[in-house]
């Protein structure tokens, strides 16, 4: 049995939900077989998601010490041999955990919880003895030497560990210095370059005319990120963006309607969180329809619904364009042969498209204001027959290097 941790289906954060189902179809066709994923329910569990069944384990980073789904208490359980807990049976019982810290988490910017949540779940694999993979994720950054010192010891322990950048590669040759083996600790492609498409069961009538091969008119996705966008005065502050994101992409809309009256915009949320949450795509992208007043009607909709990311990844695989600073939509989109903007509010959007060879394709929210911005966004969607050829020459080198290094992978976990 190999257990994935850290890439929980059930966050509504698609692109999480991308590297798992990522990682559990790319091992599934190479032989895997039973595999667990830790999630945010209750106990084990067993789910279908229709191209193969997996088990479910709960395993959150709360408060209920009394509950077997608790972190702590499953890591204080798996230290003296797992008993009847769940989660500390489960990695007890593996051939090999697999960890990819949801792509970015492996760091504390986002807060001492969600670092200790990350390096917690690490622990209970070295606890007990078991293989301990790091899937392709970013590295740091760490703010505090107590938490770069932690991650560090537990990058030194694992069997393997996977790089998506450049700049955590580096920090793996600098920090593990001797330790640091090239055959150990690895550069790779984003896993979610692989995740498959699926065509949604249920997709409006109306959106699958915009969608249909021969519409009449250009089209153009975009997203709207509510981590951004639903308190753009913090995220300014937080991640030090040139203005505020409402106001940069309510003007990336504006330039690419008026570019072209012909022009349709599909808003394509990524994460699908109540609309009342900080983090809501969907309450973002109903603001921004608000703010464009009159100039969006019959021009801009919103994919409505929670599709799943391989339903989303074939939306957009469908648009002629697409911007966003949700990095897992641009993965989608370019993984998919659309000509693709990837809006970067830190350097993780760089980093990922630098190793797919597309860094160019990058708009730097923290150095564009809006009108800045938004002649960017038109520049690059005037120019996507010609970045549409180039990435076909791309393409066929990134997701061959992406399946050699799901092979690798899988040699790694004794399939």
């Amino acid at each position: 049995m190999i257990t994935l941790l850290n890439a929980a289906p059930d966050t509504g954060n698609q692109g999480v939900s991308a590297l798992c189902h990522s990682v559990v179809a790319g091992l599934m066709r190479r032989g895997a077989g039973r595999m667990t994923i830790a999630d945010h329910g209750r106990g084990l569990r067993q789910a279908n998601w229709g191209y193969t069944s997996v088990d479910l384990v709960g395993l959150t980073h709360n408060r209920r010490f009394w509950r077997s789904d608790s972190l702590r208490t499953a890591r204080a359980m798996g230290r003296i041999g797992g008993g009847v807990n769940a989660p500390a049976r489960t990695i007890r019982g593996s051939a090999a955990v697999l960890d990819i810290s949801g792509g970015d988490s492996f760091t504390d910017i986002y807060g001492r919880k969600r670092f200790e949540a990350m390096a917690l779940t690490k622990r209970m694999a070295l606890d007990a003895g078991v293989p301990l993979i790091l899937l392709p994720q970013k590295l740091g950054p760490f703010r505090n030497k107590a938490a770069s010192d932690e991650a560090v010891n537990i990058l030194r322990k694992a069997s393997a560990v996977w790089v998506r950048d450049a700049q955590s590669h580096a920090f793996l040759q600098e920090n593990l210095g001797r330790d640091f083996d090239p055959e150990r600790h690895r550069l790779a492609v984003d896993v979610a370059v692989a995740l498959p498409q699926a065509e949604p069961a249920d997709l409006d009538v109306n959106l699958r005319s915009w969608l249909a091969a021969n519409r009449e008119f250009p089209l153009a996705g975009l997203n709207v990120s509510g981590l951004l966008c639903n308190d753009a005065a913090a995220s300014r502050q937080t991640f030090g963006l040139a203005a505020s994101h409402e106001e940069q992409i309510e003007a990336v809309a504006r330039g690419l309607l008026t570019a072209n009256p012909k022009m349709r915009l599909l808003l394509v949320p990524h994460v699908h969180k109540n609309e009342a949450e900080p983090e809501s795509d969907v309450a973002a992208a109903r603001t921004l329809v608000r703010r464009l007043g009159s100039l969006a009607e019959g021009r801009v909709r919103i994919v409505e619904g929670q599709p799943s990311a391989m339903e989303l990844k074939w939306i957009l695989a469908r648009l002629d364009w697409f911007a966003g600073a949700r990095m897992h939509a641009t993965i989608g989109a370019f993984s998919s042969g659309v000509p693709t903007l990837g809006l970067g509010y830190t350097d993780k959007a760089q980093g990922v498209f630098d190793e797919c060879g597309i860094g160019k394709d990058v708009a730097d929210l923290r150095k564009m204001d809006a009108c800045m911005l938004a002649d960017r966004a038109v520049a690059s969607f005037l120019a996507r027959d010609t970045d549409r050829a180039g990435l076909k020459v791309r393409l066929d080198g990134i997701r061959a290097r992406a399946a050699d290094e799901m092979d690798t992978i899988a040699r790694q976990c004794g399939i």
